[in-house]
């Protein structure tokens, strides 16, 4: 009988000892979880805090360039005109040689 109950104890035991070693195991586990938590969350925090000075930089990058993209287009449209009235000066004075 007393050889069973110290079988049992010694079941118990190793039970007990492997249960620590799990938990041992799922501690250090959630430090590096806990510890990569942390890090996203520094990294988030800084990215959110300078978030709106660079939205507001992108903002007035892209209304610089519509501006700049408007003279242009204005340019474009006076090239073309000139183009035209240079390929209507051309046609004219090849009339004006040819019957001359």
């Amino acid at each position: 009988m007393i050889i069973i109950v110290i079988i049992l104890n010694l079941i118990i035991t190793i039970f007990n000892l492997y249960l620590a070693i799990k938990i041992w195991q799922l501690r250090k586990l959630f430090r590096l979880i806990t510890s990569a938590l942390i890090n996203c969350e520094n990294y988030l925090y800084y990215v959110l805090l300078i978030a709106p000075q660079i939205l507001q930089q992108r903002q007035t990058n892209i209304y610089h360039f519509r501006q700049r993209y408007q003279l242009w287009q204005l340019q474009l449209q006076k090239i073309r005109q000139i183009i035209v009235l240079l390929n209507w000066l051309y046609r004219i004075w090849r009339r004006y040689r040819v019957t001359v």
